[in-house]
């Protein structure tokens, strides 16, 4: 029992780091945000979000994108397609005339059959003013990954493989935020309140949520751009089995970076602290301690990655990227926090500079899922059941660039009959930026041991 509870927080810790910067695939929240607008309504059985969405819909959603759906209501329906509902009739008619869709033959739309991600992704497209028809932006095969290149498209959103009406509501929600073919000002959202198809009272807190998000996605990209700098974090986690705490972890760490643009390899990076960790003494082995503080420092120099955990010192060549991987979610958070997508996020609230942003806590477990089962440690293959609760970040914006930055989530875990659930945090301050930041490299590195095989070895 004690091996086996030793051996699930081992796992816990894997998990959180993923949790700490994963995205999402659930969006109820998107959906709530279109359906104020007018442009996103529900079933029978609600948003009904976990199933396919059907061609007859997303032709439906195309119109509304388009502004159009009053119009196509007024059209008397002469389109040669005999096997349409009703309420279908109006969306596929205009699209008709305008040459937007097409049937499977000349009278069979096939309403009922799956939309795929490449088709909304076409729709979307149109609705944004550009063009697959022949010599135009984009083809109907290449429509997802150009709407990668413009930003419509992202990790988040779309799924090519399971794509759902959660997605159709993200990747909408999505597209009132892109701008429009040939006005880089002017948002497709904007265009719809302009045209009168959305109104604009209801808009407005749509609008500023979007200041918002492109104020917060400006700030990480403008510290992402930064080469030189000087961070202090701070990461807590506590973890309860069952109501009752069995670990808690403190890791104060401080990273100072100097990246060479042109010459990844010669960057150099130093990221010194200490990991101090308890376990209950219940799941310590005999003859071990239950308690452990340690202090580690991981430095990256002339293509080589060193490690000193508590006086072992080993070193192995490694390249930038490989070195930022192993140094965790600190370095990784400095060097790639460029923008969130717009889905996974719930709110943003401001107050002076600091802008508080709440992610969608379903939305974080699904794509956490997803990423687990990529690795073969899903449920079906570890027997563990997990979901994301709270996840809130808060960072201090001066002058448009992040200087702070704290964020804290809760895990929760179902392990047999038990439930685990852990409770992290990260704060991390932004010391200093730019030509003062001096990356502090020992002397003594060739005292290191070299790992023979370099990462694949260590790993």
């Amino acid at each position: 029992m004690k091996r086996k509870m030793r051996m699930v927080l081992a796992s816990v810790l894997v998990v959180a780091s993923l949790a700490m910067t994963a995205g999402a695939a659930s969006y109820d929240n998107c959906a709530d945000r279109l359906s104020d607008l007018g442009l996103f309504r529900g079933t029978g059985d609600g948003y009904a979000l976990d199933r396919a969405p059907t061609r007859g819909e997303a032709a439906t959603m195309l119109v509304r994108l388009l502004g159009k759906e009053a119009e196509a209501q007024e059209l008397e329906y002469t389109a040669p397609f005999t096997d349409l509902a009703n309420w279908q009739k109006p969306y596929v008619q205009y699209l008709y005339d305008n040459d937007l869709t097409n049937g499977i033959t000349e009278t069979i739309f096939d309403p009922d059959s799956a939309c795929s991600a490449q088709m909304y992704t076409t729709f979307l497209l149109r609705a944004l003013g550009y063009s697959d028809a022949a010599g135009g932006d984009f083809t109907y095969s290449g429509a997802v990954d150009y709407g990668e290149s413009i930003g419509l498209v992202d990790i988040a959103n779309c799924n090519e493989t399971n794509f759902l009406r959660d997605h159709v509501a993200a990747m909408s929600l999505t597209a009132l935020n892109t701008a429009v073919k040939g006005d880089a000002d002017t948002k497709l959202l904007e265009k719809l309140v302009a045209d009168g198809a959305v109104d604009q009272t209801a808009a407005a807190d749509m609008l500023t949520f979007f200041d918002n998000y492109d104020s917060y996605v400006a700030a990480s990209a403008a510290m992402s751009d930064e080469t030189k700098m000087d961070v202090t974090a701070d990461v807590q986690a506590t973890v309860d089995v069952d109501g009752q705490q069995v670990m808690t972890l403190a890791m104060p760490m401080e990273m100072k970076m100097d990246m060479d643009l042109e010459h990844m390899d010669q960057s150099q990076i130093s990221m010194t602290g200490a990991i101090n960790l308890t376990m209950d003494e219940s799941l310590v082995a005999d003859g071990e301690q239950s308690s452990i503080s340690q202090d580690v420092a991981y430095y990256y120099a002339d293509g080589v990655y060193y490690m000193d955990m508590g006086g072992q010192k080993v070193k192995m060549d490694m390249s930038f990227e490989d070195a930022l991987a192993q140094m965790g979610d600190m370095a990784n958070m400095t060097e790639t926090s460029t923008s969130e997508p717009i889905c996974l996020i719930d709110s943003i609230t401001t107050s002076g500079d600091v802008m508080t942003v709440t992610y969608s806590a379903a939305g974080m477990s699904n794509l956490v899922d997803d990423v687990l089962a990529s690795m073969g440690m899903d449920e079906a293959a570890t027997g563990v059941d997990f979901n994301m609760g709270d996840v809130t970040s808060s960072v201090t914006i001066e002058n448009g660039v992040i200087r702070s930055m704290s964020m804290t989530a809760v895990i929760n875990m179902g392990i047999e009959e038990m439930v685990m659930t852990m409770n992290m945090s990260m704060d991390m301050d932004i010391n200093e930026v730019g030509d003062g930041v001096t990356v502090d490299i020992p002397a003594d590195l060739d005292s290191y041991t070299d790992i023979i095989g370099g990462a694949d070895a260590a790993a």
